[in-house]
């Protein structure tokens, strides 16, 4: 997947916005679940019952479960903010076809 700049050139231009939003989500999913695959390994800890590291395997549990953490909320933050961004997003629309006298204005 290549990398591509958010671009928003006009405010009027939201929709892509959420597809973006979506790919962000996407990467953020796929660098957690890479951490807690890889990163937290045990069994470079536990080569054999001499090894002076195997005290620190448990601890990495504990590390994939503070990323496994790290996603729920941030996952759930950005779901907050991308429906934000479309609320926003029909408000302008709405608001410019109120100045082009195309929507009655509702008090």
């Amino acid at each position: 997947m290549a990398e591509r700049d958010i671009d928003i050139p006009a405010w009027t231009d939201l929709d892509r916005l959420d597809e973006d939003m979506a790919l962000l989500a996407d990467q953020l999913r796929s660098i957690t679940r890479y951490a807690r695959t890889w990163v937290c390994q045990r069994a470079g800890f536990e080569p054999s019952p001499l090894c002076l590291l195997r005290p620190l395997a448990p601890l990495l549990d504990l590390v994939a479960d503070g990323f496994l953490e790290l996603e729920r909320l941030a996952l759930a933050d950005w779901a907050d903010l991308r429906e934000g961004v479309a609320g926003t997003g029909g408000d302008l629309r709405e608001l410019d076809l109120r100045v082009r006298g195309r929507m009655p204005v509702v008090a």
